[in-house]
């Protein structure tokens, strides 16, 4: 495993573990944590990874924004901060076609919160935390908390557990739809990666394809959806995949997909 001064990062098998590693601190995130966050997520679409894991060190996944690292308010560019440092990661766990698993013990909190729930599924442990604790130190959102709880929740459920900084337990993160599942502390680490295998060695066009047609469902209208499941499907329909997808139907056995 490469180790970086605040990230973990290890590829094997085309999956891509990415691990917030500040424990200390819960694995609260600074400029050099972003920076290298946007690298190995942005790497991803050229190193042959196919599914990216992303998660925390030591039983938290991320606190939110180091607090500690020294930032003044009289002098630190803060909208310059979030939209140099924080924005592109979120923007390329949502823009790139590679699936994103969130696994979340622990905190998950302010930014660190935003970042799982920019991810394609999360799965908790029983005693995770899931916040939007910006207002509980006068801040108001940012990484997109206020799309992905909207998205979601609507206006009104949204601004009550953003505006009062709520504590959500996993238990009613899956109730509100804001997660996939909980998963016994034992057995999540072998979950995440056994879904993480299941995509990677999957119909792997036709899944990122999928992504790519949910993505755009959560911005166009009906027509402009019908448009991109008819541009990608035609691509999925010249893969090697679909003809083994059919061969495997047929000969009633389980495919042998090779993502072409």
């Amino acid at each position: 495993m490469e180790t970086q001064s605040r990230v973990l990062v290890h590829l094997e098998n085309r999956i891509k573990t990415i691990t917030i590693n500040y424990p200390k601190a819960k694995n609260a995130v600074d400029i050099e944590a972003n920076k290298l966050l946007l690298q190995h997520i942005t790497e991803s679409q050229n190193d042959g990874t196919r599914v990216i894991i992303l998660t925390g060190a030591e039983g938290n996944f991320c606190s939110g924004a180091d607090l500690a690292s020294g930032l003044n308010p009289a002098t630190f560019d803060m909208e310059n901060y979030v939209k140099t440092y924080i924005n592109p990661i979120i923007l390329q766990i949502r823009q790139q076609n590679i699936p994103v698993i969130a696994k979340v013990r622990g905190a998950c909190a302010g930014v660190g919160a935003n970042y799982a729930l920019a991810c394609d599924m999360v799965f908790m442990s029983p005693t995770a935390m899931l916040s939007q604790i910006f207002t509980n130190i006068g801040l108001s959102s940012d990484g997109g908390g206020s799309y992905f709880m909207y998205e979601q929740l609507g206006f009104k459920k949204a601004f009550e557990l953003m505006a009062t900084a709520q504590k959500i337990q996993a238990e009613k993160a899956l109730q509100l739809g804001l997660i996939n599942d909980i998963i016994a502390e034992e057995n999540l680490d072998n979950h995440v990666q056994q879904m993480a295998e299941t995509l990677a060695n999957g119909a792997y066009i036709a899944i990122q394809h999928t992504k790519s047609n949910l993505r755009e469902a959560t911005k166009g209208s009906l027509a402009d959806v019908l448009n991109k499941e008819a541009e990608n499907q035609a691509i999925n329909f010249k893969t090697k995949d679909f003809m083994e997808g059919i061969m495997a139907f047929m000969q009633k056995r389980k495919p042998n997909y090779k993502g072409e």
